[in-house]
């Protein structure tokens, strides 16, 4: 389904609207619902921090493990531009998490959400915010080409320990599978992209 937000494209695909089905109706806790509001307002922080830039959104993509802001224009924004969008997302999630930390609603679900989803887009794997972070201070001073060579190991490097949790916590609780999925999603984005 696409639509026009302004002069902006909103696609939202099929899959996307499963899965949120598919959550909201298995959701008994309110868990998902806290996880998506914390999503929305991580996006809103990305989108923020672009439109503050200056830089055109073209299209908004929502897809089955996450939403793409598509740039209007092909021109090269700096290093720094680009860092500063790409930690706007986990700057909210982690602000938010503070401020529920100082009201002492730290264990609630949306706090929780916003502290996992936060420190989990910090983390140096190329698909997520923190291998972006990690990119844009690397092209700065080693170029292009090597800092993507070495997010890419890094990614990689991140990503085997994280698969061995993965199975520890599924043998240990023995249903969940959460990390596992989560690991597997974020290696296919690095075998797709040809980096490992």
């Amino acid at each position: 389904m696409s639509f026009s937000l302004g002069e902006r494209r909103v696609t939202v695909s099929f899959l996307f609207t499963a899965l949120l089905a598919f959550l909201l109706f298995c959701d008994e806790r309110g868990a998902a619902l806290s996880g998506l509001a914390a999503a929305a307002l991580h996006e809103a922080g990305h989108l923020a921090a672009m439109l503050c830039l200056g830089v055109p959104v073209k299209e908004i993509r929502f897809a089955p493990f996450g939403v793409e802001l598509v740039r209007g224009d092909e021109r090269q924004e700096s290093y720094l531009g680009d860092a500063l969008v790409s930690a706007a997302g986990p700057c909210v999630n982690l602000s938010l998490f503070l401020t529920c930390l100082a009201a002492g609603q730290e264990e609630t679900p949306f706090a929780l959400a916003n502290l996992l989803l936060g420190a989990m887009n910090l983390l140096p794997i190329e698909s997520l915010d923190g291998g972006q972070l990690l990119y844009a201070a690397l092209s700065r001073f080693a170029g292009p080409q090597r800092a993507g060579r070495a997010v890419a190991l890094l990614s990689f490097l991140v990503l085997v320990p994280l698969a061995a949790c993965a199975f520890l916590l599924l043998f240990r609780s023995k249903n969940n599978i959460s990390l596992l999925l989560a690991v597997g999603y974020l290696g296919g984005l690095l075998l797709k992209r040809g980096r490992a």
